[in-house]
């Protein structure tokens, strides 16, 4: 597409703004890397309330592990709980996080490989690959799907297990949270 006079000129100043804070965000980093500044990072209330891990890792292959921090709070009733104008009480939250590992387990598949040994057991059929738990959180989610209308079941689903967006959905997804906390 031909460039007109009237856009090169904001379209060079646009780029320059890109280069001029990406040399100093190159800058910053070098001295914060260095110990000459401090490492301020996000200091807003939903950043100070989550749970940062200090680690080493190899951030490409074959080069020396680099300390960094990871956020832990990687899920999106995590982050509804912990922004600023805070989308979940904390019952929600908990009931969020309880269904987010009922469905974990619940979804959680047997063994990937062959066993070596023959399967044996009292009854002599043929032994089942999922574990006790797994059986037993499907049955919890059955109970949570009973309690809830479809709606609310899909997101519920949709932001605790799959990690969706709520999107317009958070009303929904409050009554849904109360429900699950109240009766489940």
């Amino acid at each position: 597409m031909p460039q007109t006079a009237h856009t090169l000129p904001a379209e060079r100043a646009r780029v320059a703004t890109i280069l001029r804070a990406d040399r100093r965000a190159r800058l910053l980093a070098r001295d914060v890397a260095a110990g000459l500044k401090p490492d301020m990072g996000t200091d807003g209330p939903a950043a100070t309330a989550r749970v940062v891990q200090a680690t080493r890792m190899e951030l490409a292959p074959h080069t020396a592990p680099q300390p960094v921090r990871r956020v832990l709070d990687t899920c999106m009733p995590d982050r509804l709980f912990h922004r600023a104008n805070a989308a979940l009480t904390p019952d929600q939250h908990a009931a969020a996080l309880r269904f987010r590992a009922t469905w974990r387990r619940a979804v959680r598949s047997g063994r990937l490989v062959q066993r070596y040994s023959p399967l044996t057991g009292a009854g002599g059929g043929v032994a089942l690959e999922d574990s006790e738990a797994s059986v037993h959180a499907r049955r919890q989610l059955d109970r949570a799907h009973a309690l809830l209308t479809p709606a609310r079941w899909r997101v519920v689903c949709a932001v605790c297990a799959l990690d969706e967006a709520p999107g317009t959905r958070l009303r929904t997804l409050h009554r849904a949270l109360d429900v699950l906390h109240e009766k489940w």
